[in-house]
C-alpha cells in the first residue's frame, strides 16, 4: 500500500487513544510509534497529543491533522484500489436505504465514483421512506440508511447539508444511519471515507 507511515501511526494513535494500543496494531514497538509522533510533532512545531498514563488526547493542532490525515490515508486507498485489480474473493455488496432527495441528488455520484475506486463492489441505492428506511436498518436489510432527520439508537453522522433546488425547503441536512456492528461494517466504512474525498 501506498502510504506516509509516519501519519499511518499518527492515525492509528488517535483512533485506539493510546501509544500502547497503536503498537500493538500495527505490530511495531511502543518507542517505534513515539519516535513517528516525535518527528511528526518537530515537524510541526508543536505536540500533537496531550499524554497521560491511561491515554492520548489529541491537542488542537492534532485534530487539524487528524482530518487531514483521514482524507490522505483515504486517497492513497483509493490510489492502491485503481492501480491493484479487486480479486473475485473482495467482492462485495453494500445495500443503502435513503429517502428520495438525497438518493437523486446526494447517493448518485458518490456511488459511481466509488465503484471506480471499488470496482468489485455492488451498491443498490433504495429509495424510500424515513420509517421504511429506519425499519431496514433495524433487520439489516440495509447496511445504510440516508434520511432527513437522525434516527434513534444507531451509529450516526452528518452525512450532507446540501441545497436542492426546487424543494421548498431549499437547505436541507441528511444523516446517515448504520449498526456499529453490521456484516458489511468495513464496505460501510470504505464507502464513508470515499465520500469524504469526493469532489
Amino acid at each position: 500500500m501506498i502510504c506516509d507511515y509516519r501519519l499511518k501511526v499518527f492515525y492509528t494513535v488517535a483512533i485506539k487513544g493510546s501509544f500502547t494500543a497503536a503498537a500493538k496494531e500495527l505490530g511495531i514497538t511502543q518507542p517505534a510509534v513515539s519516535n513517528h509522533i516525535s518527528e511528526l510533532e518537530g515537524a510541526i512545531g508543536d505536540i500533537l497529543f496531550y499524554r497521560s498514563r491511561r491515554e492520548s488526547v489529541l491537542t488542537h493542532k492534532g485534530k487539524i491533522l487528524f482530518d487531514y490525515a483521514e482524507k490522505i490515508l483515504n486517497l492513497y486507498r483509493c490510489a492502491d484500489r485503481e492501480l491493484v485489480p479487486v480479486r473475485r474473493d473482495e467482492r462485495k455488496a453494500l445495500v443503502i436505504a435513503a429517502v428520495s432527495d438525497a438518493a437523486k441528488f446526494i447517493l448518485r455520484p458518490l456511488t459511481e465514483y466509488y465503484t471506480r475506486i471499488y470496482p468489485g463492489t455492488e451498491i443498490s441505492i433504495l429509495e424510500r421512506g424515513r420509517d421504511e428506511a429506519a425499519a431496514m436498518i433495524a433487520d439489516r436489510t440495509a447496511d445504510i440508511a440516508v434520511t432527513d432527520v437522525p434516527l434513534e439508537n444507531y451509529d450516526i453522522t452528518v452525512f450532507a447539508t446540501v441545497a436542492v433546488n426546487g424543494a421548498a425547503a431549499p437547505m436541507r441536512t441528511y444523516y446517515l444511519s448504520r449498526t456499529a456492528d453490521g456484516d458489511n461494517h468495513a464496505v460501510a466504512d470504505d464507502f464513508l471515507l470515499c465520500c469524504k474525498t469526493f469532489k
